[in-house]
């Protein structure tokens, strides 16, 4: 299912990754609707992992730093059980300096990894899913 906000794309095709894509500038509105949409996997109680694309985005203020903060602290114990990892896609100094910030604030309760292109992301985030799925017996 492919989601858009104005300046986010939120591509959720229910196989265990979440890839979403900021570009721009993002309005606080857009941002709370962000934070609700990432949220829903937790929701099905099955493990998964987060690509974060933010190679096209522009600064992240401050207020939508802390909404990042409160959502991660809100959302902690469920984050560790369900979510296996995030990797997030960025070139820009300024906004690996945003995510440093925000991690600051509110350390993340899964491993993460900061990649140069979508691609790397994505295998990392598959190798992530791979190790959290449970063993399938052939017969």
């Amino acid at each position: 299912m492919l989601i858009r906000m104005g300046s986010i794309r939120i591509d959720d095709d229910r196989t265990g990754m979440l890839v979403v894509t900021f570009v721009g500038t993002v309005s606080d509105d857009e941002f709370k609707r962000y934070l609700d949409e990432v949220g829903a996997p937790l929701q099905r109680r099955a493990p998964y992992a987060v690509v974060l694309d933010a190679r096209a985005s522009d600064r992240t203020p401050a207020v939508q730093r802390k909404l990042q903060a409160d959502w991660l602290t809100q959302h902690r114990s469920e984050l560790a059980r369900y979510c296996v990892g995030n990797a997030f896609v960025i070139t820009s100094p300024l906004v690996r300096g945003v995510l440093t910030a925000i991690l600051w604030l509110q350390p993340l309760p899964v491993p993460y990894v900061v990649c140069s292109s979508l691609e790397a992301a994505r295998k990392w985030a598959r190798d992530r899913l791979a190790v959290r799925e449970p063993a399938r017996s052939s017969v």
